[in-house]
């Protein structure tokens, strides 16, 4: 019996290993198919939608070319060997620069002396394959194979109209003395688009969704897909560098039959490794760069499809996330996006909306004071961390009243301002002008925010109104006392200390003592105002002096240095911005 009783314990022992070792792999495995989601980068849209674009390959063998189906994943129509190509939108285009970008602009097309003309010759019938279209239009020097709404054909020739087409359909007909062939003329259209060998009128591949959405879709390497090559895409035109690294392929679609759109279709492990560099410094503490990683893959992750009307995920701008490739990527900020391989941030199960920015002044904001939405994990509260780094992020803003008024947009001139109500942490949320004829206007502090496009939400009026964020803020009277002792400024930026070593905030509600005796509530002193309370202005000019820089809502980078800097993990910075979350 004990024999028997031994055998089961054994097997389930087994059992429970193999239960492990598949929880793991599975464990694994879904670690890995998030960093290999791939994401629709936009790098040129709207007013930088391009005539021509042009792509190099310097670590692999030329590039295939297909589409993107619904699932992000390529699908190879055909394949080149040449490693410098351009893409070009089918209207007649000529090859030189224009807006500080050289390639093929259509406003050359009369000028330069390699032109893309938008008409050619179609050979009789259709083709299976690109191989086979290939083959057809191998017989021809000119010849190219298209892909057309589906379909593969053969074409002959580029032509800057449909004169001159015809001249050369002709000449493949024959006199009459040869056998010739009958072509088609055909024009431009509103979604195609052509690949040419770069600095050539050399057409290698057409193609036309014909207005389905998918684009033209290219990869680096004709051999096949290769994780970690990369490609050079000059993005001089839109304010990137010029040929420029990027992980992933690209897709070419000429939204609602505009000029081109270019997406870079990368990994999201990769595009991190352009986003963690840019956003945070390389040299910063590893856990630093650690947590900007899980933030920034995280906010990916919630915000696929924002930029829905151009067909793609994310902008590779502060709008949405910082991106330029491979332009800063180093080793640190790679170990950062590979030591965290899949891993979020959670709220109930979800991805959270993981918004950062660079510094808080001292206290973050909540995403209801900022942008109208509550979000349970934004919000806002005092930041021991980076007001006990002492980071340099004082600003100030000085006007004339005269300015003033005519920036926020009001008849009569502003005489006076007064913050009426603060967050808990010392953050406005609420402010009245007061204007020469008598009339009194009340601001959100996101509309303030907006209209002077300030530095950050943590502000107050006057010349100290910034020193309110490092208990700094002179009160009506001068000093306050707290406990009987001398202090150098206000409460804000103070902090108490249970006995379980547990740091809060004092509260708003707390009372001070100025340095003549007096008692007052902090709702009731500013950095600027006057006894009562209205801040009259500082030697005839409106001041506005605060710390910090961006937002204030999510994670402040700085912080998170601050919070390296002392030892905390990535998970622990995490935990602390984003409130009430899971990170793994």
């Amino acid at each position: 019996m004990r024999r028997k009783f031994v055998h089961i314990a054994a097997f389930a022992l087994v059992l429970a290993l193999l239960a492990g070792t598949a929880s793991a792999a599975a464990g694994s495995a879904a670690v890995a198919a998030i960093d290999s989601t791939v994401i629709r980068v936009g790098l040129a849209y709207g007013s930088t939608a391009l005539d021509g674009a042009n792509l190099a390959n310097s670590t692999g063998s030329g590039f295939r070319l297909g589409y993107f189906d619904s699932s992000n994943q390529f699908v190879q129509l055909g394949t080149t060997d040449h490693t410098a190509v351009s893409v070009v939108m089918t209207r007649n285009a000529g090859y030189g620069s224009s807006g500080g970008y050289t390639s093929y602009h259509t406003a050359l097309a009369g000028s330069a002396s390699v032109v893309v003309g938008c008409y050619h010759l179609q050979l009789p019938g259709e083709y299976a394959t690109f191989a086979e279209a290939r083959e057809a239009a191998g017989a021809y020097p000119d010849g190219f194979p298209a892909y057309i709404g589906g379909t593969f054909y053969a074409r002959v020739g580029n032509f800057p109209d449909a004169d001159s087409a015809k001249v050369r359909q002709q000449e493949l007909a024959g006199d009459g003395t040869a056998e010739g062939v009958e072509t088609t003329v055909v024009g431009t259209s509103s979604y195609g688009v052509s690949v040419v060998i770069t600095k050539t009128n050399t057409v290698l591949f057409q193609f036309d969704d014909q207005g389905k959405g998918t684009g033209l879709g290219i990869m680096p390497d004709a051999a096949g897909d290769q994780p970690g090559l990369v490609t050079l895409f000059n993005t001089q035109a839109f304010g990137g560098r010029p040929n420029n690294k990027w992980y992933g392929g690209f897709r070419y679609e000429r939204v609602s039959g505009g000029k081109m759109v270019v997406v870079n279709m990368v990994r999201l492990g990769d595009y991190l490794k352009g986003v963690v560099p840019i956003e945070v410094s390389s040299s910063w503490p590893i856990e630093a760069q650690k947590a900007q990683a899980c933030a920034a893959r995280t906010y990916a992750l919630s915000n696929l499809n924002r930029h829905s009307s151009y067909h793609f995920d994310i902008c590779p701008t502060t709008h949405c996330q910082a991106y330029s490739g491979l332009a800063r990527s180093a080793a640190a900020s790679d170990r950062a996006v590979e030591e965290t391989a899949g891993v979020t941030v959670k709220y109930n199960g979800r991805y959270c909306d993981c918004t950062y920015y660079s510094s808080n002044g001292g206290a973050s904001m909540s995403a209801k004071d900022v942008w109208g939405s509550d979000y349970p994990y934004l919000q806002g509260k005092a930041d021991p961390y980076e007001t006990a780094a002492k980071i340099n992020n004082a600003w100030s803003r000085t006007y004339t009243f005269a300015e003033l008024t005519s920036k926020l947009g009001y008849a009569s001139t502003i005489t006076a301002a007064k913050i009426t109500r603060y967050t808990d942490y010392g953050n406005p949320l609420s402010i009245v002008f007061y204007t020469q004829n008598g009339k009194t206007y009340t601001m959100t502090t996101y509309q303030l925010v907006r209209a002077l496009s300030l530095t950050s939400y943590r502000y107050d009026f006057g010349p100290n109104g910034g020193n309110k964020t490092d208990a700094a803020v002179t009160g009506p009277s001068g000093g306050f006392s707290v406990n009987g002792s001398a202090a150098s400024g206000g409460m804000d930026g103070m902090y108490a200390i249970d006995g379980g070593g547990n740091i809060a905030p004092v509260p708003g509600g707390a009372y001070v003592i100025t340095g003549d005796g007096r008692t007052s509530t902090v709702e009731n002193w500013s950095g600027g105002a006057g006894d009562d309370g209205l801040y009259h202005g500082t030697n005839g000019s409106f001041v506005i002096s605060g710390r910090g820089s961006g937002h204030n809502v999510g994670m402040s980078q700085w912080g998170a240095y601050a919070m390296a800097k002392q030892g905390f993990t990535y998970k622990q910075i995490l935990e602390f911005y984003y409130t009430g979350v899971t990170v793994g």
